[in-house]
């Protein structure tokens, strides 16, 4: 306090020592006096007015001497290429987020008097096959291990992994936690992960729509983002300008990529990026902390065929050999947007940075409401990699403090280097987009039927029935159930 109190003061003194230089005051640094005998501040009153309305900054509640002097303490991280996973960068480079998450590390090493490194699991998947024999072995060489989502029922299954019950000094109720998302990282009264301003890769995998601006005016459309801030934003509306947008540019009658479509996504990623959107989930956590099954909702199972219905029967979407493409945003959808030859494309926004050089403008929104009278545009987080805690980890309390420490360090450093400098000053091309990613990432949404039960469910039979253009959901749903709800009793169980 005494620091800022200073600075404010010294900013005031500069000021008023270069009155001269400033219309509104006289050379003491007063305020001027109008004709009408009232008074307007001067700069100086204006800094010092400014000052101490800057918002505070919340802190880690760590006790001033607390260290782990000649301790270790390492992140367990996956090689994945559709998300930035490393925590520990090796240098300074120069680039803007890697700098950043290369001094959280320097000054938490420093602040805590403990060396903090990495240990990279695996370059393929899952990750709990790297981790379990560590673990069984009693090996405490990992204190967080951040794995694929799917791998946290297969490690809770194993009883590898504890809960964050006991582990002091974390906070979620500090604004270096992603509430939203923690929100949905409990099972029964376990809270098996917690995320926050450390784990950019969950910012990667966060799912909206890039829309051509030139395909828009070229077909006289309304603009997208006008659509989205008076509330208009609606599958409905987005089906409309999918289908003005398809045209068969070479009028032979085939469609081809040598066409023009209005949507193009991984086979995989549709249907789940729509319903997420449309405020539905296919699994979700009722007020005990229960998985809980919507797949055979009746509403859910409505607007499952209207995806069909936009997307297959007019012919909109680019239904092309992406299938077996082991990038989340397939090469072939994003050389159709980079050449002009789709109106929307389905994109993570670790895959927005690979368009930055495309010529064509484009701008970003979220996906489509339901209808006019759903409340909030929702954002999906794909598959994440929550950070669990091994069950071999015997230092709870130098793992609270790192990443309690590191996370609020990040929440200064290494979230403005993504969302400012990394995103939106490389690759957001207008002031909108500025505006939608603040939208986008207040609304972000995690459906355990795309995270935890992935494999089951989105990977699964709605992938398979997607893309055979297979709309019986119902009965496939009737097959699927019972497999579905012993995976999440057996979860339950062990949980005790």
């Amino acid at each position: 306090m005494k620091k800022k109190l200073l600075s404010v003061i010294l900013a005031a003194l500069m000021l008023a020592s270069a009155g001269t230089m400033f219309s509104c005051s006289d050379s003491t640094g007063n305020a001027e006096t109008t004709a009408d005998g009232s008074s307007t501040p001067s700069a100086a009153e204006e800094v010092v007015e400014e000052a101490e309305t800057e918002p505070e900054i919340i802190k880690p509640d760590l006790p001033a001497d607390l260290k782990f002097t000649g301790s270790t303490f390492t992140f367990g991280v996956v090689d994945n290429p559709n998300a930035r996973n490393f925590l520990v960068m090796e240098e300074l480079t120069g680039e803007a987020l890697n700098d950043a998450q290369f001094s959280v590390i320097e000054d938490a090493q420093e602040q805590l008097d403990v060396t903090i490194e990495q240990f990279v699991m695996t370059t393929g998947y899952p990750a709990a096959n790297s981790l379990t024999p560590l673990i069984a072995a009693g090996d405490d060489v990992i204190q967080v291990a951040n794995v694929f989502c799917v791998d946290a029922t297969t490690l809770m299954n194993g009883g590898q992994i504890q809960g964050y019950k006991d582990v002091p000094y974390i906070d979620l109720e500090k604004p270096y936690w992603d509430k939203s998302v923690n929100n949905e990282l409990m099972i029964g009264d376990m809270r098996y992960a917690a995320i926050g301003d450390l784990s950019i890769s969950t910012h990667d995998l966060t799912y909206i729509l890039l829309f051509n601006k030139g395909l828009i005016t070229d077909h006289g459309m309304d603009n997208p983002y006008d659509l989205v801030s008076s509330g208009k934003w609606t599958v409905d509306a987005m089906a409309a300008m999918m289908e003005g947008a398809t045209v068969d540019l070479n009028g032979d009658g085939q469609w081809t990529r040598d066409d023009q479509y209005g949507y193009a996504a991984h086979t995989k990623m549709t249907l789940p990026s729509f319903w997420v959107g449309a405020g539905f989930q296919t699994i979700g956590l009722d007020d005990a902390g229960t998985p809980t099954l919507h797949i055979g909702d009746e509403a859910f199972i409505n607007f499952f065929e209207k995806v069909f219905q936009i997307t297959y029967d007019n012919g909109s979407k680019y239904n092309g050999a992406d299938r077996n493409d082991g990038q989340d945003v397939p090469t072939v959808s994003r050389e159709l947007f980079q050449e002009g030859k789709v109106l929307f494309i389905d994109c993570s926004m670790f895959w927005v940075e690979a368009l930055r050089d495309m010529e064509m403008d484009f701008g970003i929104i979220p996906y489509p409401k339901r209808d006019e009278s759903q409340a909030d545009y929702h954002a999906r987080v794909s598959y994440y990699m929550p950070p669990v805690l091994p069950a071999t980890n015997q230092q709870l309390e130098m793992t609270g403090a790192v990443l309690e420490l590191t996370n609020f360090l990040a929440k200064q450093t290494v979230t403005p280097a993504y969302y400012e400098i990394a995103l939106k000053g490389k690759v957001s091309r207008d002031e909108e987009s500025v505006a939608m990613l603040d939208l986008i990432f207040a609304n972000r949404v995690i459906d355990l039927g795309d995270t935890l039960f992935c494999s089951d469910v989105r990977d699964g039979f709605m992938a398979s029935l997607y893309a055979n253009n297979q709309r019986d959901l119902a009965s496939t749903y009737a097959t699927q159930q019972k497999v579905l709800t012993k995976k999440i009793e057996r979860v339950m169980d062990l949980l005790g």
